[in-house]
């Protein structure tokens, strides 16, 4: 089974998006920062990240940059609301 980390911090949206993930087959765990991103995968490995871009302290972008210095396959989703063309544009290629 698939095991995928939500980063979240939209309580409600991070549970559904687990319960669609859980019930569609795969071992779905959410967490509500980046911080407590970090304390699970100390401990679990995880086939997919999916993360929220805007959220406290540490954003999705600085997450996944922080994520590939150590780890470049793990594949990251970004699941946002942004829809300008820079913010795609670095989710897609990193920093500009």
């Amino acid at each position: 089974m698939y095991k995928i980390l939500v980063v979240e911090d939209d309580s409600r949206l991070n549970q559904a998006t687990c319960n669609f993930l859980n019930n569609s087959g795969y071992a779905a765990m959410g967490v509500l920062n980046v911080t407590g991103a970090y304390d699970v995968m100390y401990h679990t490995k995880f086939a997919l990240i999916i993360s929220d871009i805007m959220m406290p302290e540490i954003d999705g972008f600085e997450f996944a940059e922080t994520i590939r210095e150590s780890d470049r396959t793990t594949p990251i989703l970004f699941m946002t609301a942004k829809d300008d063309m820079p913010s795609k544009s670095r989710g897609v290629h990193g920093r500009n």
